[in-house]
């Protein structure tokens, strides 16, 4: 159910395509509509940067002649070898971006494509190569001012042909987020990066590398087959939530996500993290009234809490509901830590902050349970009480977050 809400969620949103990735494209071939280049020019005009960064075709790359579709490094597109490097191998490089091109063109059969292979079959020696163009840099095709890579015929082409020449996908399975039989990966090509959380190079969402995490045989990531396109698309969608500051929450080592089916400028993250007085009282009041800030009622709420471990994303809980419903229950959640009329409301940090002496102390589960309360409006549970006993008996004081928690506690099971 998470890795289907999350495709949904990448349709709507300004997403790249399948395997397709952010990087700095230096260089653009034009080509008129029989094939003929009519310059290279460079992407970033007079300035001083490295070209513009765009999504353009990409996939793992190790060892080995691998190209990339209409769009690569030097040395693939033009043939022009590293200095101190074998020659040989920039030839193959370029011998196999000419034989994707002639691929793709004579499954497309489009005038774009038809261009760019012409280019190769007729034209290659008339192009003016920039002196200081270097292998390394990536060079992309246009025709008729049009980027060929931005072709939705080019782009489907792309990742049907990694599937299956590139062995991205192998056996054809039943994909458990779209229901269709297509070939599935075995590694996700995308991997979950939440900074300063879990390993820099990423995590994976859905992986099995011992006997006890696999079942019928399946190894991998077959235990949880997913076609190429969903995995490329979930993944992608929450390393989206999580980059964005407007959907996500980082409380020590948890990150909490959210997002709704339709957009809204309603903002969990800002009442749950830097709640303002003002916003908090208009909240409690409409909610009092019987009503609903303006948002649509049937639109949908979602919610996942993730922190790491090693090199794998825990999903520490999943939360569907509406917008309404959070709404009504964190209206709940601020009366329940309200000490007096007036009193300021305070993010999930601060109290979870009040029952450890450290930041770097708050283990994942705590603000997790705060959050998840906060939410659904269920009862906090009396750990959480015993820990704040705790902290005061240990500092003999009573702080006001800490203060707050124990009657946000004792309210939410009617004690008080």
């Amino acid at each position: 159910m998470l890795l289907q809400r999350l495709v949904e969620y990448s349709q709507r949103v300004s997403l790249p395509p399948c395997l397709y990735e952010p990087k700095e494209v230096r260089w653009l071939i034009r080509l008129s509509a029989d094939g003929k280049p009519l310059g290279m020019v460079p992407t970033s005009g007079e300035s001083e940067e490295r070209g513009i960064r765009r999504p353009v075709p990409s996939a793992k790359r190790t060892s080995g002649v691998r190209a990339f579709l209409f769009c690569d490094k030097g040395s693939y597109v033009l043939g022009i070898a590293e200095q101190n490097a074998d020659p040989q191998l920039a030839q193959k490089q370029h011998q196999a971006f000419k034989e994707l091109v002639a691929r793709c063109h004579e499954t497309l059969g489009l005038p774009e494509t038809h261009a760019v292979n012409e280019f190769y079959q007729r034209y290659f020696g008339q192009l003016q190569i920039p002196p200081d163009c270097k292998p390394s840099d990536i060079i992309v095709f246009a025709v008729d001012k049009r980027w060929v890579i931005d072709l939705p015929e080019v782009q489907r082409f792309w990742a049907d042909y990694a599937a299956e020449v590139l062995n991205l996908a192998e056996r054809r399975m039943q994909c458990l987020v779209c229901g269709q039989v297509r070939p599935v990966v075995r590694r996700h090509q995308v991997v979950i990066k939440i900074p300063g959380i879990g390993q820099s190079s990423g995590m994976a969402l859905v992986s099995a590398n011992a006997d006890a995490f696999r079942s019928y045989g399946l190894k991998e990531s077959f235990v949880a087959p997913i076609c190429l396109e969903c995995s490329e698309r979930s993944h992608n969608a929450l390393n989206e939530l999580i980059r964005n500051p407007d959907t996500s929450l980082r409380v020590g080592k948890l990150v909490y996500c959210f997002w709704t089916r339709q957009p809204t400028q309603f903002s969990i993250v800002r009442l749950l993290d830097n709640p303002d007085p003002n916003e908090v009282k208009r909240l409690l009041e409409t909610v009092a009234r019987g009503g609903m800030p303006s948002q649509p009622q049937a639109n949908e709420f979602y919610a996942v809490a993730l922190s790491a471990n090693s090199a794998r994303v825990v999903v520490r809980s999943y939360l569907e509901t509406t917008l309404p419903a959070v709404q009504s229950n964190l209206a709940q959640w601020f009366r329940w830590q309200q000490l007096h009329a007036g009193d300021m409301p305070v993010g999930v940090f601060q109290l979870a902050r009040a029952l450890y002496l450290k930041a770097d102390d708050i283990p994942a589960h705590v603000p997790e349970t705060l959050i998840r309360c906060a939410l659904t409006g269920t009862p906090l549970p009396m750990s959480l009480l015993q820990l704040a006993i705790q902290r005061n008996r240990a500092e003999r004081s009573v702080t006001d977050n800490r203060a707050r928690l124990i009657q946000a506690v004792l309210r939410s099971h009617n004690l008080l």
